[in-house]
């Protein structure tokens, strides 16, 4: 009982604040109002309603059925669906970061260029190109520094993190002042023509984006056993910030909406989010320059901390986690900082490639980041289909699990994993699928100047899915040949 309370230390306060600061994304905002302008304002309310909240609950239970053990992805998946589907699944979770790099280094290279030079250097018919080649060195560079091991990382990214939710929040409330105290009117018409979806490819593609932004329960369903209070506290918290969550993004599409043209947001990934703060600052009659160098800043710093962070961090937890011999000796060996150094030289190779190659195909910088966000949206929702798909077992063979806290019923609980798996199959296959128009433009030849050929997106998406998976595959059953072979 001792031992219980001791972990009891987590306040809701801070429980609250630790999962807005994992959830919160103030670029999503931007990222999605692009695509899709105000109809925005509904899918975040649908992804925090439908999926935010049940996933965090369902990983919530997790934890509580692997209360013995420091749980993790790998521990939630071994309960239910063994062995080979809890490496697969954590090796989701480990290749989903190589494709996070693709759309982090180029985005960061960008932040910098505006904190340090007030605009966007990379531009023109060679931008793509130039920028591919300078992020795959800065991984590079990253890639040195942690192996190297550097204990100030934390600080940086703990800093930069709270200045970029400080910037969202800020944004938020200054737009309601221009509109509802200056007394201007709103760049875009607020109807329920505008806001309603327009049920097409394109929306469904951004619902992964949305579900994506709303994303990261399985970081917080963890401290279900650091929570003052027990479950009960724990399950009133994660409605609660359900609620601030959702109530976040919405305002943050609105104000986007009360002070951004919507011509201004068209198609604009690599500098929409710079011409949204000059708009705002404008209202205040702060000078652009001032204005994009510190948003850049901030952005910089936290996407340094994030890349920093990243590189190394996934790689030891899964060669950690993982039963010794999947992977050959050479492989796993650490230095003395206790990083795999060969495993992360081999994740240069692997992000160098995959960052490569799609900017030699693509003369657009906007569509060229388009197409990366996308596709490092697609891979991040695997590793959700693995835990959504453990959740369904457990509520359907394992339902007599001992722990002290369930998402409702059994009928209830198998019923909310089916919704949520069907969900996320349908907007995977959005997002991994090119729009068929473009296709046919494609194949008529008559596809825009500088839009990414959705044909070899298509054949890059699938392609490296089934390599990656597929070596993780061979991998597990090679070692499960030696494993009976020893016995």
């Amino acid at each position: 009982m001792e031992k219980s309370n001791s972990r009891e230390r987590l306040g809701a306060a801070a429980l609250m604040m630790m999962t807005f600061s994992a959830v919160f994304a103030f670029p999503s905002i931007i990222n999605n109002s692009i695509q899709i302008g105000l109809a925005t304002i509904p899918a975040y309310i649908f992804g925090s309603v439908f999926y935010f909240l049940p996933f965090i609950l369902m990983i919530a239970e997790f934890a509580s059925a692997n209360s013995g053990k420091e749980s993790g992805v790998h521990s939630w998946l071994e309960c239910v669906l063994g062995p080979k589907w809890a490496f697969l699944g954590a090796w989701t979770y480990f290749f989903v970061n190589l494709f996070f790099f693709c759309s982090l280094l180029p985005q960061t290279l960008i932040y910098g260029s505006y904190a340090f030079v007030g605009r966007n250097v990379f531009t023109g018919d060679n931008g793509t190109r130039i920028i591919a080649i300078i992020s795959v060195v800065l991984f590079w560079l990253a890639t040195y520094v942690c192996v190297k091991g550097v204990s100030w990382i934390s600080k940086v990214t703990g800093f930069a993190g709270s200045a970029r939710l400080l910037m969202g929040v800020v944004f938020v409330i200054l737009a309601f002042i221009v509109v509802f105290g200056f007394g201007e009117a709103p760049a875009q018409e607020f109807t329920m023509e505008s806001i309603t979806p327009k049920f097409n490819w394109t929306f469904f593609m951004t619902m992964a984006w949305v579900l994506q932004a709303v994303g990261g329960g399985e970081s917080i369903g963890v401290y279900i056993k650091d929570v003052k209070g027990g479950n009960k506290t724990f399950v009133k918290i994660m409605v609660l910030s359900t609620i601030v969550v959702g109530v976040m993004y919405v305002l943050g599409a609105v104000a986007v909406g009360l002070v951004v043209p919507s011509e201004v947001l068209s198609g604009n990934f690599s500098n929409g989010i710079f011409d949204i703060f000059k708009i705002l600052a404008g209202k205040f009659g702060i000078p652009n320059g001032v204005i994009v160098r510190l948003v850049g800043l901030i952005l910089f710093l936290g996407s340094l901390g994030s890349l920093a962070l990243w590189t190394a961090a996934p790689v030891k937890v899964f060669f950690s986690e993982i039963p010794e011999g999947v992977f050959g000796k050479w492989l796993v060996k650490t230095n003395e900082e206790g990083n795999p150094t060969n495993a992360l030289f081999v994740q240069g190779i692997v992000v160098t490639i995959l960052l490569v190659i799609p900017a030699l195909g693509i003369g657009n910088m906007d569509s060229f980041l388009e197409m990366l966000i996308n596709m490092t949206v697609a891979t991040s929702l695997l590793p959700v289909l693995f835990l959504i798909a453990a959740y369904i077992g457990l509520r359907w063979k394992k339902d007599k699990m001992q722990r002290d806290f369930k998402f409702g019923s059994r009928t209830f609980g198998i019923v909310a994993g089916i919704f949520l798996m069907v969900v996320f199959l349908f907007v995977f296959f959005m997002s991994t699928v090119p729009e068929p128009t473009l296709m046919k433009q494609a194949l008529d030849g008559t596809l825009p100047a500088g839009t990414a050929n959705p044909i070899g997106t298509l054949a890059y998406n699938i392609v490296g899915l089934v390599i990656f998976v597929g070596v993780a595959w061979i991998c597990w059953n090679r070692y499960e040949k030696k494993q009976k072979t020893i016995k």
